[in-house]
């Protein structure tokens, strides 16, 4: 069965409460989680954030006919933004338009990989022998969140999911610090992928290199293993850039909306 954190009905419940729909096929063969808004008086199914992919979830031998069901069923809802997972993309091409998300897979991981700025980068990080440390407390990261975050974030909203996944063992949260912190990294684990969650770094965390380090030695730690690294894309250029320069491929999911906004 094609599986993502975000259909969790925890997850979903951690994001828009109990505001969420599901389609059912038999005895849960698959599943289609619906999340939604109401505004005057109508439910709009909207895609939260930090929910990249949703889409039909199902186990062996799904037929194309069986998910056009459910993707129709989804067509006579007012739909403002759903994402359908790269697996439908690829195997049922639904209608939106594609999006793209960037993934290593680590069984076919190799250092050599990386683009040449990423590897002096990786290089100028060792060398200052800065220790990455561990840390399962939210607060502080959220402090050094507001300080240094260069866009608008929902910390309220942004504790609330972190508070979940640490609840649930599935947060992993890394940083570095020498007298004071430098920056960090969350990241996110599932059954069978690691996700880039969120970063921040000061100036100085910059400038020593900290997300390259701090993500190049997640890398090397799940080396070989059957796990997909999942950077979730970026539309920023300079973004994607950076994720690309960790030798990441393109997978691309669907977004699909029926309104125009």
């Amino acid at each position: 069965m094609n599986y993502r954190i975000y259909a969790e009905y925890w997850y979903l419940d951690a994001l828009v409460e109990n505001n969420w729909d599901c389609y059912v096929l038999n005895d849960y063969e698959a599943i289609m989680p619906l999340p939604f808004v109401k505004k005057f008086g109508f439910k709009f199914i909207v895609q939260p954030i930090y929910c990249q992919q949703l889409g039909v979830f199902h186990q062996d031998n799904f037929s194309k006919e069986t998910f056009q069901l459910f993707e129709n069923k989804l067509h006579r809802n007012l739909v403002r933004a759903y994402s359908f997972n790269e697996e439908n993309t690829e195997m049922f091409e639904p209608k939106g338009k594609k999006r793209v998300n960037q993934i290593i897979e680590l069984d076919q991981f190799h250092f050599e990989n990386y683009s040449k700025m990423v590897q002096r980068n990786v290089n100028y990080f060792t060398k200052q022998q800065l220790v990455i440390k561990k840390n399962d407390k939210i607060e502080p990261l959220l402090n050094f969140k507001i300080q240094h975050r260069n866009h608008f974030v929902n910390i309220p909203y942004y504790k609330k999911l972190l508070t979940v996944l640490n609840h649930y063992k599935f947060l992993d949260i890394q940083f570095v610090e020498d007298e004071e912190v430098f920056g960090f990294v969350c990241f996110m684990k599932s059954k069978n992928r690691v996700f880039y969650l969120d970063s921040a770094t000061s100036q100085t965390g910059k400038d020593k290199k900290v997300p390259t380090g701090i993500i190049n030695e997640m890398l090397k730690e799940l080396k070989s293993k059957k796990i997909i690294f999942d950077f979730e894309g970026s539309s920023i250029p300079s973004i994607s850039k950076f994720y690309n320069g960790f030798g990441a491929t393109i997978r691309n999911y669907t977004f699909y909306s029926n309104l125009n906004i």
